[in-house]
């Protein structure tokens, strides 16, 4: 039953920088996945309040809104480096193996400047909230918060990102 349940490693991540990068990714995936469970059971609950006992919890909304953001971006560097992101291959299902190769290093490259510059807006944006004081509508939550929470899992991104297109730039030169 264990073996069922062990994910296999990427082979980038087997050692080193990428095991490292490997055990964080999957930390931070269980994590978000413990997040999203609690967002269930506080959904849950306050529906049962709010049809039963008329008292839902104050600021659900708020809480499901920004734990979901967190959450997502902590699924993130798991997905990359188990190539589980969504792929269109309607052109290149019939291209030569080494032609998709280098169309997924090529992918790999903006992945990494696209992740690179989602975690430094998410730096950008959580300071400026943070200067601006702002908070959520009903229990005050600063907004800071969310962005703040989220960045450890776009950083991860970026970083198994670069990791994955060097990886794929070396193996393509072999």
């Amino acid at each position: 039953m264990s073996g069922v349940l062990r994910d296999r490693v990427p082979i980038w991540a087997e050692r080193g920088f990428g095991a490292v990068c490997w055990h964080l990714a999957r930390a931070l995936a269980m994590a978000g996945g413990i997040l999203l469970i609690g967002i269930v059971v506080m959904t849950v609950i306050s529906v049962f309040g709010r049809f039963f006992l008329n008292a839902p919890i104050p600021g659900d909304y708020e809480i499901t809104e920004l734990a979901c953001g967190v959450a997502v971006f902590a699924f993130f560097p798991y997905c990359y480096m188990r190539n589980a992101n969504i792929v269109v291959e309607f052109f290149t299902g019939r291209i030569h193996q080494r032609y998709r190769a280098v169309l997924d290093t090529v992918h790999g490259c903006v992945f990494a400047a696209v992740a690179a510059l989602i975690a430094w807006r998410l730096l950008v944006g959580g300071v400026h909230k943070f200067e601006d004081s702002e908070t959520t509508l009903f229990l005050g939550i600063p907004i800071w918060l969310g962005y703040f929470s989220a960045l450890p899992g776009a950083v991860l991104l970026a970083t198994v990102c670069v990791w994955g297109f060097f990886f794929r730039l070396r193996a393509l030169g072999q």
